[in-house]
């Protein structure tokens, strides 16, 4: 496992394709490039350490980012330009899905079978006229 640099030193990484890209893109915002990596750094490792103190996955497993967040522009509230990101973003916790609801398995509901009334004379119950 490697180990950073001691403090005061400079950290040294080769520069591809790729981190040459995401830099450029940073220094727009006018950062240099010591902030850039300073800022980067702290966002993902902060991430890092928010997922491992929720239990989103096990100490020392890189998590794997799927979402972000930016608050919305609102002109006069950007950082000084050259200024780094020191505060790490504040983890975004998903509401908990509700429990799903136990229904007894459907069961085939037939209608009712039309009760059939006897018509005509024999429909009529007949009294016997003796009183027996």
């Amino acid at each position: 496992m490697s180990t950073p640099p001691p403090i005061g030193k400079a950290a040294s990484v080769k520069v591809d394709a790729q981190l040459y890209d995401d830099l450029e893109t940073m220094l727009r915002t006018g950062m240099t490039v010591s902030d850039a990596v300073r800022t980067a750094v702290a966002i993902v490792a902060g991430t890092y350490r928010a997922a491992w103190a929720t239990g989103r996955c096990p100490d020392g497993v890189r998590p794997t980012i799927t979402r972000y967040w930016v608050d919305r522009y609102d002109a006069g509230q950007e950082p000084a330009p050259g200024t780094v990101q020191t505060t790490v973003p504040t983890p975004y916790t998903e509401r908990p899905t509700p429990r799903p609801t136990v229904t007894p398995p459907r069961q085939t509901v037939r209608p009712a079978r039309p009760t059939r009334h006897p018509t005509g004379p024999s429909s009529v119950r007949q009294q016997p006229r003796d009183g027996s």
